[in-house]
């Protein structure tokens, strides 16, 4: 019997062992098919903004997700800074400009604190479905404010390297890729406010599979820490 009870918990073993092998190989393979060498395009998910694991396919969807990234800053010589993400929640109303949502919009909660206390932001997918987009944010220095979902923070869908859009919304935006699908399939890119001349308005990001974001380095003269 004991012999027959070690068999099987063998066998259990074996079986978990290659099947967690190959869900990881599968999480390798989506990512590293992301990127097409021929066309030079990457089709960016909602998961590599969350952090959470993603099946492959080419679609933007608003999966359940519970996370916690850990980013650095760029140019300093101290621990990273963590950022909370949860969700979808659901507004009470659709108070922004987003067509394709209807009534209500699905949006993730993110949270971290800076020097000026507790951040919260509210964000979904963009009117135009190419980025990711605040739609809320409550800070200390700013109080509430609410987005028309015309902008962008995070570029999704099909990008090229070196690829620039620009969004109409209130405050205008630009997204520019300066890193596509670089080591481990980690993405940078720049995004700037305006003209990019005033603080928190001309930021590089880094987003990496299963992790989110990693790292934060602005580009105005003496840099800020605030995103």
């Amino acid at each position: 019997m004991k012999q027959q009870l070690n068999v099987l918990l063998f066998s259990f073993l074996s079986i978990s062992t290659l099947t967690s092998t190959h869900s990881s190989a599968e999480q390798t393979n989506s990512w590293d098919n992301a990127y097409n060498a021929e066309t030079k395009k990457r089709f960016i998910p909602v998961e590599l903004f969350t952090g959470a694991n993603w099946d492959g396919q080419h679609q933007l969807k608003l999966n359940e997700a519970t996370t916690t990234a850990c980013y650095i800053i760029v140019g300093r010589n101290q621990p990273c800074d963590q950022v909370k993400l949860s969700g979808p929640f659901l507004t009470e109303r659709n108070e922004t400009q987003i067509e394709w949502a209807g009534d209500k919009i699905p949006y993730y909660l993110r949270t971290f604190r800076n020097r000026g206390g507790q951040v919260e932001s509210h964000f979904t997918i963009n009117n135009s479905k190419d980025g990711m987009v605040r739609i809320f944010d409550m800070r200390k220095q700013w109080g509430e404010r609410k987005y028309d979902g015309l902008g962008s923070k995070f570029p999704l869908g099909y990008w090229k390297e070196g690829e620039v859009r620009n969004y109409p919304s209130k405050r205008p935006t630009r997204i520019e890729i300066i890193e596509l699908n670089g080591p481990d399939n980690c993405l940078t890119f720049r995004w700037i406010v305006g003209d990019g001349q005033k603080r928190n308005q001309d930021n590089n990001y880094t987003f990496c599979p299963n992790l989110g974001f990693t790292a934060y380095d602005s580009n105005y003269r003496g840099k800020t820490r605030k995103r």
